[in-house]
């Protein structure tokens, strides 16, 4: 099972965010697993392309090349996204004097209209501001949507625009459902 972890020091007051800093941090277990399973599919893929494929009739090697093409190049891709992130530190998100930070970019809370979970292979939040454009923060699959989500109720959603609050309550009332 995966876990992820919450860091917080300081507080957070009612009128004004007193919130020092606030991290959504992965764990080694869960890092590892996700790297020992794209490695696995990594070397699979390899292993496709180099002996399966030249030992193989020209069908078999056809389908061979294209099989092992297209998974080492999309489990190569995942892998790199993967080990960059984890390489740059611990901390995938970030609440932090009024901003919610995500590994390369960084959106003024009082900025943000709407927020929800978007991507299939690689997760990420997909924020939209006031001024109408769509930031992504990817979580590289490290930590549970369930841990995020508690954040940014306890941190994001009381110093949030009332657009946001009522975008993410609905959103976050329609999950049980």
């Amino acid at each position: 099972m995966q876990k992820s972890l919450v860091y917080s020091s300081g507080r957070a007051g009612r009128s004004h965010l007193h919130v020092k800093l606030v991290e959504v941090v992965y764990t080694g277990g869960g890092a590892g697993c996700l790297l020992t399973g794209g490695g696995i599919m990594f070397l699979a893929s390899l292993f496709i392309l180099f002996y399966i494929v030249p030992t193989s009739g020209v069908v078999r090697a056809f389908i061979g090349v294209i099989t092992g093409g297209i998974g080492f190049l999309f489990i190569s891709t995942m892998l790199i996204k993967v080990l960059r992130a984890i390489l740059t530190g611990k901390a995938v998100y970030t609440v932090q004097d009024g901003y919610f930070k995500g590994k390369n970019k960084a959106v003024a809370i009082k900025d943000i209209t709407d927020m929800k979970w978007a991507g299939s292979s690689l997760k990420y939040l997909a924020i939209k501001t006031k001024n109408k454009k769509t930031v992504k923060l990817s979580s590289y699959n490290l930590v549970p949507e369930e841990k995020v989500n508690q954040v940014i109720n306890d941190y994001v959603v009381p110093y949030a625009t009332p657009e946001f609050k009522q975008n993410w309550n609905k959103r976050m009332s329609n999950k049980g459902a």
